[in-house]
């Protein structure tokens, strides 16, 4: 089935006015062609057998080029062609799908640490999965080759070796991309590339030292070598196509395990990365993903390539303490710790601030608390942006910016341009302290001393806030582990100060990846899969952070089947396989069934146990919790093995009646043999109807929308309800687009148009997996000129209306029931 010629993609709205909905521009890779608007880079899937030399042969009378052709790592293309081209390659026979080269929002760049020592909590980290006690046995990961694709790594860094080529620690990798690229920025979007993989951004190092430095910290595995495979600019973001052309590259390079710091949020498994990243493990390549920071965004919030099938999507827990830059506070007789605001002026080690004054949130609509004029300014996070808060802080002639938590921890901001006045971020604690000072007048001063001090984290050893849930839009069972990613320190480039700590699930993977390169060095004839189900047998349950004293476990949909543990893995004599189970939708009882195989040198006798996980229900992006636990049965409940034997166990799951429709539960099923270490995966299911989500169901949306303009830095678009008797030119404007918010991910999306005039309709080719919009205000816009760009001659003068049809996840496409729909008003359009 021929897929799309895609025109719209999404992105969060911009904050100023309930009428801004966000849509990310199609970036142009090329001089604009008669007509067709500009080209651009698309990923061409291929029917099976198909390959770039008959896609060239079939469309020899076509404009475009291919850039390059991914045959080993998926079975397609990436083309450049405008958007009709695009459309009439997605009609060809052997042509499956045309998928959106979608953006793949970079890294905040680290930017220069004034730490002047580094302190190793990275060890914290290491002792919480237990890589120290494999340190202690010998086991480092030696001989085993560890891909990072990421912004690169600083191979000068003491650490990770000092050097890069061959009798180096970081002994391959190569530069895709250059120091100025930006995939989602249209002056900065074609490549440079070079041999050269050095991080100039810092989110590649830190990954890299936490798999494996050796020297001041001690990353999980600190005998493995790397492969450097950067596919980020120095700031910026990537594409889907660069993001191929490095794992392509890591195979070639006889990698052993490849680690994925990045993301795409919402995805579907079927997105090109993760049907690459899958490549991979058939190849014999164990490939470690993050899960996606956007837990706060609620449920199937899973990024690809994570949610690839084969993929090891890791979820994240906090360290138990955070080492952070220290300010003494004389008023309080301790130091707070803080961070720098994005791009924002860091204060000067010896500088003192002026006496703070407490401002208020600090948004455009709030009236100022204090006069900050020649002051430090207090405020509270919320509401608004960090942008906002610190130009208004700055406008109203503020010499220093505090923004202190409103919620548990410590945080960093992003989005911040500099202002020439410093801008730091402190805990919730650590703020409401200096603001009850402020307000009783003490005038409270920070001094910067250059030193660090620990802060401690409110959900140590539970999951991170920002951790994403799954399970994937297709119900596939998602994340499958967990390790430590908040508040871990790590390796940066030396240029920025050696050492800093990092949060994400961007930290929690590479903890994974290092595990895995323990076991391939122990074991090196271990396949991916045995790999994975290794780690996620042997992992240890995390306690629901939400609300400990209930004694819950943490959702399995965003734990996967716990934290862990490299001894147990290492230790590990049967296995339990598949380690995550999609239980489907419904309300009825579900039985799956789990194989247990012994590798045991001896006959073990095995008791099989359930333990329930937290469910999720209520509104997906801010889920309620449920603790109703589901009725659970083994046939057999009890079972021998010999050594070399296995045995199915069915596992029958029932909901409880009391479990609200729309809910998303799990559970734990162990294994526990009478000597020797436990073995458990782990189920989901959803109660209900999954078909029965809403999707064009909003309050707001969908409707139509006049086009403002567009920020050229953010490239996000503003709207405007319609006028009265307002009619519209593709040509000359003002611009007209459908705004729709989607409130679950979608299996296809179809645009058509129809003239009322004479009743003649267009329809364009669908849109395949669409990931949902993240927020309860976001959406996507459908401009009417994207539209006529693929179809030049579809428009003519008239009254016209545009229909918008959506499948749903799982939907059958032959089933009406299973789609839903939307017809805009009339509107008029003058030429």
């Amino acid at each position: 089935m021929p897929g799309s010629s895609p025109t719209f993609r999404f992105a969060r709205p911009i904050a100023l006015s309930a009428a801004a909905i966000a849509l990310f521009a199609s970036v142009g890779t090329a001089e604009a062609k008669d007509d067709a608007g500009p080209a651009q880079v698309w990923l061409v899937e291929l029917s099976t057998g198909a390959g770039a030399s008959a896609l060239e042969a079939v469309g020899h009378d076509l404009d475009f080029e291919i850039r390059h052709d991914f045959a080993r790592v998926w079975n397609g293309v990436s083309v450049e062609a405008d958007a009709a081209t695009v459309e009439r390659i997605a009609g060809l026979d052997l042509v499956e799908r045309v998928w959106t080269d979608v953006v793949f929002t970079g890294p905040a760049r680290v930017g220069a640490d004034r730490t002047e020592a580094a302190v190793p909590e990275l060890a914290q980290a290491i002792a919480t999965t237990r890589a120290d006690e494999a340190h202690a046995r010998g086991v480092t990961g030696e001989g085993v080759r560890v891909g990072v694709i990421d912004s690169g790594v600083d191979y000068t860094h003491p650490d990770l070796g000092g050097c890069f080529g061959e009798g180096c620690r970081v002994a391959y990798g190569t530069d895709f991309v250059g120091d100025d690229f930006d995939s989602d920025d249209p002056d900065n979007a074609e490549a440079d590339p070079d041999e050269d993989p050095m991080d100039c951004g810092g989110h590649g190092t830190h990954v890299a030292g936490i798999v494996g430095a050796s020297g001041t910290v001690t990353g999980v595995a600190p005998g493995v070598t790397f492969g450097a495979y950067r596919v980020f600019g120095c700031e910026g973001s990537t594409s889907g196509e660069v993001i191929m052309q490095a794992l392509e590259a890591a195979l070639v390079d006889g990698m052993d395990v490849v680690n994925l710091s990045l993301g795409q949020s919402f995805q579907w498994p079927g997105y090109p990365t993760a049907v690459a990243a899958d490549r991979l493990t058939e190849e014999g390549v164990t490939v470690v993903a993050s899960m996606g920071n956007d837990g706060e965004a609620g449920v199937y919030s899973g990024s690809a390539p994570g949610v690839g099938e084969d993929v090891i999507a890791v979820a994240s827990t906090d360290n138990p303490s955070q080492r952070m830059s220290a300010a003494f506070v004389p008023a309080l007789d301790r130091a707070i710790g803080y961070n720098t605001l994005d791009a924002a002026t860091e204060p000067e080690t010896g500088e003192t601030s002026d006496p703070l004054v407490w401002l208020g949130r600090a948004c455009a609509d709030d009236a100022s608390e204090g006069d900050v004029n020649g002051k430090a300014a207090l405020v509270v996070r919320g509401t608004c942006t960090f942008k906002e808060k610190y130009e208004r802080a700055v406008a109203e002639g503020a010499t220093a910016v505090v923004v202190y938590n409103d919620r548990s921890g410590p945080f960093g901001g992003q989005g911040v341009e500099d202002q020439g006045v410093p801008a730091i971020a402190v805990t919730d604690a650590d703020g409401e302290d200096l603001r009850d000072l402020a307000e009783i007048g003490k005038a409270p001063v920070l001094e910067f001393t250059g030193d660090t001090v620990l802060v401690d984290l409110p959900r140590g050893g539970y999951t991170s806030s920002f951790s994403a849930y799954g399970p994937a839009p297709d119900l596939a069972f998602k994340p499958d582990v967990t390790a430590p990613g908040g508040g871990i320190w790590s390796t940066v480039p030396v240029v920025d100060g050696s050492y800093r700590s990092m949060s994400g699930t961007s930290m929690s993977a590479p903890h994974v990846a290092g595990a895995a390169a323990l076991l391939l060095g122990a074991e090196p004839r271990l396949d991916p899969r045995d790999v994975r189900t290794r780690l996620a047998n042997s992992a240890r349950p995390v306690a629901w952070g939400d609300n400990p004293d209930l004694g819950e476990l943490e959702a399995a949909h965003r734990q996967g089947t716990g934290r862990i543990d490299v001894i147990a893995a290492l230790d590990a004599r049967a296995s339990l396989y598949p380690t995550g189970v999609n239980t489907g939708d419904g309300t009825e009882a579900r039985t799956f069934e789990l194989t247990l195989t012994s590798s045991d040198r001896q006959a073990r006798d095995y008791e099989l146990s359930h333990e329930s996980t937290i469910a999720t229900t209520g509104d997906v992006r801010d889920p309620g919790f449920h603790a109703a636990e589901p009725e659970v049965t083994f046939e057999p409940e009890t079972l021998r093995l010999y050594p070399g034997q296995y045995a199915t166990v069915a596992v029958t799951v029932t909901p409880s009646e009391e479990l609200p429709l729309g809910s998303v539960f799990g559970g734990r099923v162990t294994a526990t043999p009478n000597k020797g270490e436990a073995l458990t995966a782990a189920y989901s299911g959803y109660q209900g109807d999954y078909l029965a989500i809403p999707v064009l169901e909003h309050p707001e949306y969908p409707r139509l929308g006049a086009v403002v303009g567009q920020d050229p830095e953010t490239r996000e678009f503003e709207y405007r309800d319609l006028e009265d008797g307002e009619t519209f030119s593709i040509a000359d404007g003002p611009q007209l687009a459908a705004l729709v918010y989607l409130g679950h991910q979608v299996a296809s999306l179809e645009v058509s148009v129809a003239n009322a005039d004479t009743g003649e309709e267009v329809t364009w080719d669908r849109e395949a997996f669409l990931p949902r919009s993240p927020g309860p205000a976001d959406a996507m816009g459908i401009h009417l000129a994207d539209l006529a760009e693929q179809r030049p001659d579809a428009f003519e003068p008239g009254r016209w209306t545009l229909t918008v049809r959506v499948l749903k996840a799982l939907g059958d496409e032959a089933n009406p029931g299973h789609w839903e729909q939307w017809t805009s008003p009339e509107f008029t359009l003058t030429d």
